[in-house]
């Protein structure tokens, strides 16, 4: 099921390309994201949240009056700030985005993430994570130039985390924040 929306959402991504690629803009982001998984079966002492970097490429087509989609392709380093709960992944976000003004906007869309990289420790028992990740999206931006752009966002994870082979009924989702600064070519 998993895979089936992370495909759908792949060539809906394509179509969307293929369909603005004569109006689009692109550009590339990077900034800090603040991030946490949000468990009870998290001990106390694990829950310090970590700080990673974001990296990425992105595609604004508009639509309709102020309304543009704007897909992405990033890296993104994620988890807690214990070793052993930290997660690195690829994602891919696709934003509805509202410009209010020239200056000013706001962005709201799903998010799928592919881990591609876990703490692994052969000599202690330790969480195992999904291969797959989903998220909601909100965001707002801020045209500093007609170039560059700052953009403050928040993502609240909806599929559990935690692989439930290793550790029964556990659960767990991720949460960030990220503050990134980019360029549109």
């Amino acid at each position: 099921m998993k895979k089936n929306i992370l495909w759908i959402s792949v060539v809906f991504l394509f179509i969307t390309l293929h369909s603005f690629a004569q109006e689009g803009v692109y550009g590339i982001r990077i900034g800090g994201n603040l991030s946490s998984i949000s468990s009870d079966d998290i001990p106390e002492n694990l829950e310090d949240s970590r700080f990673g970097v974001v990296v990425g490429f992105l595609a604004e087509y508009p639509l309709k009056g102020k309304l543009s989609i704007q897909p992405e392709f990033q890296y993104s380093s994620m988890g807690n700030d214990d070793e052993s709960l930290r997660i690195d992944y690829l994602q891919l976000p696709i934003f509805l985005k509202y410009n209010f003004s020239e200056l000013v906007n706001i962005h709201l869309g799903p998010q799928a993430g592919v881990k591609i990289w876990e703490w692994q420790d052969k000599t202690s028992a330790e969480a195992n994570f999904n291969t797959f990740n989903f998220s909601v999206v909100a965001g707002i931006g801020v045209n500093i130039t007609e170039n560059f752009f700052a953009d403050l966002r928040y993502g609240f994870g909806v599929s559990n985390i935690i692989d439930d082979t290793n550790i029964s009924d556990s659960e767990g989702t991720t949460r960030n924040i990220q503050l990134s600064f980019g360029y549109k070519i």
